[in-house]
């Protein structure tokens, strides 16, 4: 039997807590490897992901609670991007391991922490590295979780003024009188509601999951990039 929405309610609200209590302040970056930056721009990236989901699900589940519903899952949607972003990160720390190179990942690393898609503010500052797009991250997560992007497209519709998070929502139809009535959620509120809350705690959790991975397997990455820099030193 499906968990009800109430209890989904209060594990988000337990892990939210638990992201909130271990939120980083301080990362000392020649500690963590002396002979190599990669390492850092792992965790650096890694550890600000941290801060935006838990500012980020917090804001979801305030909004869940008050039955603020589209505001929700718009929220949600920006979750399920930040959990796809770290699912990302990881998979390239992991690949780079796993073939015993360096690689190119410096080149993610880069556009994941300075990327900017809009012209920089100044034209003299130069031109700034592309970030990643959100697609690539979906089709990473999807090589492993079937239907992550397709369940973070139905998030899309809300977060879009299309038929679901608009008409579906706040209108009903008489087609008998032929006269359209007005409301919050009028129709469709209680599936909005069960979508969004399942979708949040789904993201939180694989966020989670992926965080920890991740600290796994820095110990080899660090080690990997300590032999590359010697190695081309």
């Amino acid at each position: 039997m499906k968990p009800s929405v109430d209890t989904l309610m209060e594990e988000i609200g337990r892990r939210l807590e638990v992201f909130e209590s271990n939120l980083p302040k301080h990362l000392d970056a020649f500690a963590l490897c002396s002979d190599s930056k990669l390492p850092a721009k792992v965790l650096r990236y890694r550890e600000s992901l941290m801060w935006r989901v838990a500012e980020l699900g917090r804001a979801a589940f305030h909004e869940f609670r008050g039955n603020r519903l589209v505001a929700g899952i718009v929220l949600t949607r920006a979750v399920a991007e930040t959990s796809a972003a770290l699912w990302y990160l990881r998979s390239k720390v992991d690949d780079a391991i796993k073939s015993n190179q360096v690689g190119d990942i410096d080149t993610y690393l880069v556009k994941l922490n300075v990327g900017i898609a809009t012209a920089p503010p100044k034209p003299d500052e130069g031109e700034f590295p592309r970030p990643v797009k959100i697609g690539k991250f979906l089709d990473q997560v999807e090589e492993v979780i079937e239907g992550f992007g397709e369940h973070y497209g139905v998030l899309s519709e809300f977060a879009h003024p299309n038929w679901a998070g608009t008409v579906s929502l706040y209108s009903k139809f008489d087609p008998e009188n032929l006269t359209i009535d007005f409301g919050k959620y009028i129709r469709s509120g209680e599936q909005a509601k069960a979508l969004g809350i399942t979708s949040l705690h789904g993201s939180l959790g694989l966020f989670e999951v992926t965080y920890n991975n991740l600290t796994d397997s820095m110990p080899a990455f660090v080690e990997l990039c300590q032999r590359n820099s010697k190695a081309s030193g």
